[in-house]
């Protein structure tokens, strides 16, 4: 009897095998998202209530500000590439009284080395301190040079030259700025140092040979009852005719102590200064807080004492006015 044939067709068409325990399978995956599902929302809910009610038990977190990057020491100074000899002395009177020469010697640039400044103040002496308007200690060292009854100034930052590839610093007066702005800008850097009886000029070569710029200056110092001393960082400047014109305190720098850090420079400038102080009967020495200036400086100060009467700033400018008024009484 012969086999009957299956056909290939029919047999395809038979419902597939269930495996046992599939649907159990799928049940359970299920069940475990819907777990997952509800532990991430919980955590969700849990995270918003404690964000939104801290817990008074747990200390909060103290973000600390990020320190300011301490700024960088400026250029002390553009010095005349050819260092310029004190004027030539006028034929003064001498001034009354049998007394040694008048010194005065003026420390720019301070308010940035905060430990060199607060050894000059430790000197006994009555130096001058000129405080720039922006440095980063020039509030504290000022307060403590008043504490100490050293007599201070404003380093007033003025346009050189060589600018804008030498920049004189924040709160500078630049030729660029209009009459306006160069005055406002000029109150505002009084304004930052308290206790001024003075002013000389950081830098400026680019604005001290103007007769504009400086008698803008000066009508300003004028009604602030403040002395100027030209730094004569320029053979070229007019600092002096405009003080008279505004009939303002002046005198001007007879000698710069430490534009070359040497020692042995240093010490000859020194005598320079004396020497200068004993032909005319006073001098104004400008030095800046480097470290090898400190200390020849507090090498040689009971010698300066000995030779010249070292006096602030302010003395010197006044021993200059009275000479410029006895040389004008005499030329009457």
């Amino acid at each position: 009897m012969a086999k009957k044939r299956v056909n290939p067709v029919r047999r395809s068409r038979k419902k597939p095998l269930r495996r046992p325990g599939h649907g159990r399978d799928v049940v359970k995956i299920a069940g475990a998202l819907a777990v997952l599902l509800l532990m991430v929302c919980g955590a969700g809910l849990l995270a918003h209530y404690f964000i939104k009610n801290p817990p008074t038990d747990v200390p909060p977190v103290v973000r600390l500000p990020a320190r300011p990057p301490t700024p960088a020491k400026p250029r002390y100074e553009v010095f005349p590439h050819k260092t310029l000899p004190p004027q030539p002395l006028d034929k003064l009177p001498q001034l009354p009284g049998d007394h040694p020469p008048l010194v005065a010697i003026v420390l720019d640039d301070i308010g940035y080395d905060r430990h060199i400044a607060n050894q000059l103040l430790a000197l006994d002496a009555p130096l001058t301190f000129s405080i720039l308007p922006y440095g980063p200690h020039s509030q504290t060292l000022a307060a403590e040079a008043r504490s100490k009854g050293r007599e201070i100034m404003l380093h007033l930052p003025m346009e050189p030259r060589e600018f804008p590839d030498i920049n004189p610093g924040p709160g500078a007066l630049l030729s660029q700025m209009s009459p306006d702005e160069f005055i406002a800008q000029l109150n505002v850097d009084l304004d930052r140092v308290v206790g001024l009886k003075g002013v000389n000029n950081h830098m400026g070569s680019g604005i001290s040979t103007s007769s504009e710029r400086m008698r803008q200056i000066f009508s300003v110092l004028k009604k602030r009852r403040l002395y100027y001393i030209d730094s004569r960082t320029t053979a070229d400047t007019v600092a002096r005719p405009c003080a008279r014109l505004l009939q303002i305190p002046f005198a001007e720098r007879d000698v710069f102590i430490d534009h070359r850090e040497d020692e042995k420079f240093i010490r000859g400038q020194f005598d320079l200064l004396i020497k200068r102080a004993r032909l005319q009967g006073y001098a104004v020495g400008i030095a800046h807080p480097h470290a090898i200036t400190l200390r020849v400086l507090a090498d040689i100060l009971p010698e300066l004492k000995q030779a010249v009467e070292l006096v602030p700033a302010s003395m010197v400018v006044e021993a200059e006015m009275n000479a410029y008024r006895a040389k004008a009484h005499a030329a009457k």
